[in-house]
């Protein structure tokens, strides 16, 4: 059998092994200080989960070592970005679970194995060996090689390698040899099955990285969300707000991003430990501010959207704000504002506007309500429902006006802003409006709300 201190390896021809069909992969790499265990430390550890051949979770955290972080030449890890990141102590909890259940992956696993096995030694764990593959000795049984380093076998596999020497890069390029190696060696079996690992408590949230960012032809947003794991749920939401903040500074007044820009935001992102989807999360609710300051008068020039739309495409959300209807002139109205499908006839607009409400032409947080005659369907609605406004059927209508009410102002009677927009001022009995309007010029009218 072939059993070490933590890793049962899968073997070729090894009847009576166990077969562990159906189980995930959990492929892992390492970067570390040096080379040897018992003095060195690990400070970045990758993770990616594997499953029917697909890479479905990734996760990183770079990791304090308490000491200089050895070779930045090859791994590109600095003193300034360990400090404040988690420990191994820190994080043993989150790495142990992700471990629990699956068959642990690595190229030239013995390295991997020999490091945690010392880390995990310091903190006082011991597990039950773990089922495990080494690519590395894997591919030596079944492709033709001159040597058997990670880029090589991935080159013979046309695999393409995208930031080597990070672990999460080492990871991805792992995760896409181990399925062509697995296609070919279908009959793995375990010196050890299944067994369940020791809990430890997570003491605090990870610390992601990006680095070797390029403009490419995709552009500088698409490089850093690449270079971030897919999504990290237990990332620190505080760092959210700094965030925003250097991403409203960094694209004010029309300016376009950079590779400084780029750089920073990347290393605000990493701190809180975030992955590409917590970004692309905080991208939507920035393209969501600048939607509300945008309509909050209801009016978009054709310039404005072009200048939102190309924001847009920086922060790879192209399309955002493709449901907005431009336009040029100023249309001054007060009152709660509602949004009419185009399918939804003039006479109900009208009766809105006669109970006081403002018809708007574009969608955005604060609507009264979306009326469209397709409430599940259409660019329109789906934009409503993301922003949480109240989707209203043609159907509803006359209950909703029946039920609504103008804003009432907590005032004596007197006269107030109108608040159908149909007039400057109208008469509030301290109770209710009434129909006495003015357009402001000292005379009255009689304008009937119903």
């Amino acid at each position: 059998m072939n059993v070490s201190e933590l890793f049962g390896y899968g073997q070729l021809a090894f009847p009576e092994g166990h077969a562990l069909d159906g189980v995930p992969f959990v492929v892992i790499d390492l970067e570390t200080t040096g080379l040897e265990p018992a003095e060195d430390r690990i400070i970045e550890i990758a993770m990616g989960r594997v499953e029917n051949g697909q890479l479905v979770d990734e996760w990183a955290t770079l990791l304090s070592a308490d000491r200089d972080p050895g070779p930045v030449f090859l791994h590109h890890i600095s003193e300034r970005m360990l400090d404040g990141a988690p420990t191994f102590r820190d994080m043993a909890g989150e790495i142990l679970s992700r471990l629990d259940g699956a068959v642990v992956v690595a190229h030239h696993a013995p390295f991997e194995e020999s490091f945690l096995v010392a880390e995990l030694n310091r903190i006082g764990v011991t597990p039950a060996p773990l089922p495990a593959i080494c690519t590395r000795q894997l591919a030596k049984a079944v492709l033709a090689s001159p040597n058997y380093k990670l880029a090589t076998c991935c080159e013979i596999c046309g695999i393409t390698i995208t930031d080597a020497h990070t672990a999460l890069g080492d990871v991805r390029a792992t995760a896409l040899l181990l399925t062509k190696l697995l296609h070919l060696a279908p009959d793995l079996r375990y010196p050890v099955p299944l067994t369940g690992l020791p809990r430890v408590a997570k003491r605090a949230t990870p610390r992601t990285r990006v680095t070797n960012l390029r403009k490419g032809t995709d552009g500088w947003m698409r490089s850093l969300l690449s270079k971030l794991p897919f999504s990290m749920a237990d990332h620190d939401p505080v760092g959210a707000a700094p965030y925003l903040d250097a991403l409203t500074e960094a694209l004010a007044d029309g300016a376009t991003l950079t590779k400084q820009k780029t750089r920073h935001l990347g290393r605000l992102a990493g701190r809180a430990g975030m992955g590409a989807r917590q970004v692309a999360e905080l991208h939507r609710r920035f393209l969501d501010g600048l939607r509300d300051v945008a309509l909050a008068d209801d009016v978009v020039t054709l310039d404005e959207l072009a200048q939102m739309s190309n924001v847009a495409m920086l922060l790879e959300h192209p399309g955002y704000f493709a449901d907005i209807t431009p336009h040029e002139t100023v249309r001054y109205k007060t009152g709660p504002r509602v949004w009419c499908g185009p399918a939804v006839p003039d006479a109900v607009k009208r009766r809105f506007e006669g109970a006081g409400y403002q018809v708007v032409a574009n969608i955005s947080r604060g609507l009264t309500a979306c009326v469209t005659e397709y409430p599940d369907d259409g660019l329109k609605a789906r934009k409503a429902r993301e922003l949480g406004v109240k989707l209203l059927d043609l159907a509803d209508v006359d209950a909703f006006l029946a039920s609504a009410k103008l804003p009432a102002p907590v005032a004596p009677a007197g006269w107030y802003a109108d608040p159908t927009g149909r007039y400057t001022y109208r008469f509030w009995t301290g109770e209710l409006w009434t129909e006495h309007a003015s357009p402001g010029d000292g005379s009255t009218v009689v304008d009937y709300l119903r």
